[in-house]
């Protein structure tokens, strides 16, 4: 038989999934140590992305490693309809660093199947089948989950039930427009919940993320947080947070389901949870999560022994090192650096975040959002060896999710390094 390499078929990645509609000539990587990506001829990069924020710990954490390590020679795999001591031990860990005095733990694999499974839980306890999202949400792009998202091009090829979803606006808390201020966002909702009512559909959950990642960075505030979850409440409905990106630390808080006043019904959880193995869950009171029937929601790697133990380590490490405090100082840090940068520079506006989860928009010379510059910032830093994504709902956000485990050394050269990019850009961006 032929060696399958020495055959003349020809494959490339799907464009849907490749790289190169995020970041042009984006190098090939074999190996990653902490906060850097090292590519196939060596170079370094450093990960502002950290792994689309699941490598909260830094890549190749070593004692996640041997976590896998040993769980790769004991059991990988056995289905999700089986039981595993690992897969139980999480369950019990999770419980006691979730907010919930009694918690049940609905495993799924990825964010969005999570999502799915909180919107089915919260289908089956309220018996309503409506569902409050909010304006510039992304919650995944598998069907259910796809409801809940909200730009329009991402549901192009997807066949979605009518009337199962109404949007609510978001607030922009860094925007001078009345429209996304707090005030008008919670009078806004009361006013789709009516609308809702007044369908005769009233709504099973409000789901939404406290941070507004994928479309900019848009933090929402703990006043809006807790009157979402007053209003939802006087609705008879859910609430569902969406931290998949913003928890285990990432903004400067185990979760923002955790603290007073603002925790939800419903607290949907993945990424860092895995620090790079796919892993998620939903998280809540049983008798919320148990309203859902049995064998309602599974799939084959839904509780996977070795992302479990995995998982177990991860959620050690977190409570013995707490990285959010970490986080908290040094995306403060960061925060008031750019600021001082957007002072003195034309180019940058908005800086914005909450722990080490940071945004700033790139804007031309009259101000205005400049997709353009984002793209153009992106490109050298990249050249420089630093790495993050941009886009936003303008398409002109520059977003940092580095891993949590920064030292001093390498939060300076990202400050110098985004320093420089803006020096080196403004000859070709003056403002006039």
């Amino acid at each position: 038989m032929r060696n399958f390499l020495e055959l003349e078929n020809v494959a490339i990645e799907a464009d849907s999934t490749g790289t190169s509609h995020m970041l042009s000539e984006t190098p090939v990587f074999s190996r990653a140590s902490g906060c850097w990506l090292f590519d196939t001829s060596g170079k370094r990069f450093f990960d502002g992305t950290g792994g689309s924020g699941a490598i909260n710990l830094g890549h190749q954490h070593p004692r996640v490693v041997d976590a896998a390590m040993a769980q790769l020679q004991k059991l990988i795999h056995t289905g999700c309809k089986l039981q595993s001591d690992v897969r139980a031990e999480l369950v019990t860990k999770l419980g006691a660093f979730s907010p919930y005095k009694q918690c049940a733990v609905l495993f799924t694999v990825t964010g969005a199947e999570a999502i799915e499974a909180a919107l089915k839980v919260a289908r089956a306890y309220t018996e309503r089948k409506l569902v409050i999202a909010f304006e510039r949400s992304y919650h995944g792009k598998t069907t259910g989950a796809l409801m809940a998202t909200w730009r329009e091009q991402l549901k192009a090829y997807s066949v979605l039930p009518e009337n199962g979803i109404l949007h609510s606006p978001y607030p922009i808390l860094h925007s001078h427009n009345q429209n996304y201020s707090t005030n008008f966002c919670l009078q806004a909702l009361q006013k789709t919940i009516e609308q809702a009512l007044d369908m005769g559909h009233p709504p099973a959950a409000i789901v939404m993320e406290p941070i507004q990642v994928t479309e900019g960075v848009l933090p929402a505030g703990r006043e809006f947080l807790s009157g979402v979850i007053a209003i939802a409440k006087s609705a008879g409905c859910l609430t569902i947070f969406d931290e998949i990106y913003t928890g285990f630390g990432r903004c400067g808080t185990p979760f923002y389901g955790s603290q007073d006043g603002i925790t939800p019904d419903l607290l949907v959880i993945g990424k860092a949870l895995g620090n790079g193995l796919p892993i998620s869950a939903t998280l809540g009171n049983p008798t919320l999560i148990n309203a859902l029937p049995s064998g309602i929601q599974t799939s084959t790697f839904s509780g996977q022994p070795l992302a479990c133990a995995v998982g177990s380590v991860v959620l050690d490490i977190m409570v013995e090192t707490m990285p959010w405090q970490q986080a908290k100082r040094t995306g403060s840090l960061i925060v008031e650096f750019l600021k001082e940068l957007a002072i003195n520079s034309c180019l940058i506006s908005a800086p914005r975040g909450e722990g080490l989860m940071i945004g700033f928009d790139c804007v031309d010379s009259q101000g205005l959002p400049s997709p353009e510059l984002a793209k153009a910032f992106t490109k050298k830093a990249m050249a420089k060896g630093l790495i993050f994504y941009c886009g936003g709902f303008e398409d002109c956000t520059i977003k940092l999710t580095p891993p949590l485990s920064m030292n001093e050394e390498e939060v300076e050269f990202l400050m110098s390094t985004l320093a420089d990019v803006v020096a080196e850009l403004e000859p070709a961006f003056k403002c006039h």
